[in-house]
């Protein structure tokens, strides 16, 4: 992960120490148990939230369109009724 903070221009000291930190590792907690609370066991998932409905988005690597469209629907869907 140096070689990736490194080569994206960051301070891999700075990097390093804030992986380390106990703010980041109480922040990736809290959002493992927020994707946990809406079914959301792999990496990475897609979720949306409506009138806290939680609809999964299937993601698609290679075509955006593909997530755009799915939440489009959705959307339509749930704002007609």
């Amino acid at each position: 992960m140096q070689a990736c903070a490194r080569e994206i221009g960051l301070n891999e000291a700075v990097f390093i120490e804030d992986l380390k930190s106990p703010a980041i590792e109480s922040e990736l907690q809290q959002q493992m148990q927020r994707a946990r609370s809406m079914d959301g066991y792999s990496y990475p998932s897609l979720r949306l939230v409506i009138n806290n409905t939680v609809f999964p988005i299937a993601i698609d690597h290679w075509d955006h369109r593909t997530m755009l469209g799915e939440i489009k629907t959705i959307v339509a869907v749930v704002t007609q009724t």
